[in-house]
């Protein structure tokens, strides 16, 4: 069985390839980070993001506080649509560190991926439905459409094994995050697992539109939270890259913190979006300092929401067993790297 799965992941992987160079062809941003370090000609660091608040928001702050400058990196930024295509980047040197959500991390889990730093805890899923339905278990032989690997599909399985439900009960179609809302919004589905702020844009179609689940309805035993990646060994191989990216996302994230609404208007104009979105985008995100971060690694916190994760990843068959979460999260490189 464990085969079966595994097959069946690694095409799923497989069927985003061709998204991913449609991605990087034609939506690729690149970023002048200003004067070089030093003497020594910057390094360019190429950095997928996802286009919401907690994706891009670390990269809009590197590049108005010139954080990229002072660690010595340029940014090529490559946009992806969710966290499994970004790890496919990796894979294929398309993509040196990226962000993903907390539906992706069964990835680093299997080995495809190593975590570099945390960026924050999210409560941006949600189960969704059309006006009218009151519970999951009213869309039973209905058209529930999830993206498949994410963080939406992971609280598709948590809200099913707690209504005792299977996705058998239900027309599950795999289908990427924007086709999502547009199939929400003409009717073409009758329930999502999505997440803000896609879940915004898929209002505007439907109004009315029902939030069966969200991560809140978990939070006592689950923890969600979103990190930046690289490819696996890459932090052993390119430390000083590895470090010095650590570094930008400690002084962004510090930034970030003490300074959120300079912050959500930077991410608006990094993303060319309205400020009022962003704003609501970062109200669904819980975050730290880099201080707390580094307690929350080094005192083993972090290693237990992996290990969490890790134990639904593996009843929702994305993993065969739960490993040790320090062979994908070195927390030491992330404790011991200073903010620029």
């Amino acid at each position: 069985m464990t085969s079966n799965i595994s097959r069946r992941n690694v095409l799923q992987l497989s069927m985003g390839a061709a998204a991913i160079s449609l991605l990087a062809a034609c939506g690729a941003k690149s970023e002048d980070a200003g004067a070089t370090a030093g003497a020594k000609e910057a390094v360019e660091i190429k950095v997928g993001y996802i286009a919401d608040y907690n994706g891009a928001a670390l990269m809009a702050v590197a590049d108005q506080e010139g954080y990229w400058a002072k660690a010595g990196l340029k940014p090529k930024y490559l946009p992806f649509t969710n966290g499994p295509l970004a790890i496919q980047a990796l894979g294929t040197n398309n993509v040196d560190v990226a962000y993903i959500g907390s539906g992706a991390l069964w990835l680093p889990a299997s080995g495809k991926a190593e975590i570099w730093a945390v960026n924050s805890v999210s409560n941006a899923d949600r189960i969704i439905a059309q006006p009218g339905i009151k519970s999951l278990a009213d869309l039973k032989g209905k058209k529930v459409a999830v993206p498949t690997g994410t963080s939406g599909d992971q609280l598709f399985s948590l809200a099913l094994a707690k209504e005792g439900l299977k996705r058998e009960d239900f027309q599950v179609t795999a289908m990427e995050p924007p086709a999502i809302v547009a199939a929400f919004a003409s009717k073409q589905v009758d329930g999502a697992a999505l997440w803000y702020p896609l879940i915004d844009s898929a209002k505007k179609g439907q109004p009315d539109l029902v939030e069966l689940f969200s991560n809140e309805d978990f939070i006592d035993t689950l923890t969600f939270p979103s990190s930046f990646v690289a490819a696996p060994g890459r932090g052993a191989k390119d430390k000083d890259l590895a470090s010095s990216f650590i570094s930008v996302v400690k002084s962004a994230n510090d930034y970030r913190h003490g300074n959120q609404e300079s912050t959500i208007a930077l991410t608006a104009k990094f993303l060319k979006l309205k400020e009022e979105d962003m704003k609501a985008q970062a109200s669904v995100a819980k975050l730290f300092t880099s201080k707390e971060l580094d307690a929350l690694s080094s005192e083993g916190t972090v290693y237990t929401w992996l290990d969490g994760l890790q134990e639904q990843f593996k009843k929702d068959g994305k993993i065969p067993a739960v490993t040790d979460p320090k062979t994908f999260y070195n927390s030491e490189l992330f404790v011991s790297t200073a903010a620029v």
